[in-house]
């Protein structure tokens, strides 16, 4: 995913990925995760421990709730 965002926001214009590329990178990129990687919490390296666990603990809550209403992990157009 890094790579698309780092093609994405290129200082070159010329070296940024036509939109249709991106869509199809980004369709990719997330057919080859998996759900629970989809919906996993986002976390930086840095961060200490205990804000990992509390924004792991509110991912899983709100995981939790968009399960119990269906929802997608990538919701489509």
């Amino acid at each position: 995913m890094r790579e698309l965002v780092n093609a994405m926001t290129s200082k070159d214009s010329e070296n940024r990925p036509r939109i249709e590329e991106v869509v199809e990178r980004f369709a990719y990129i997330s057919a080859s995760l998996s759900t629970s990687k989809l919906r996993s919490a986002i976390t930086l390296k840095d961060d200490p421990s205990s804000v990992t666990a509390f924004k792991r603990a509110r991912q899983s809550i709100r995981t939790l709730l968009y399960i119990v209403r269906r929802r997608a992990a990538i919701p489509l157009p």
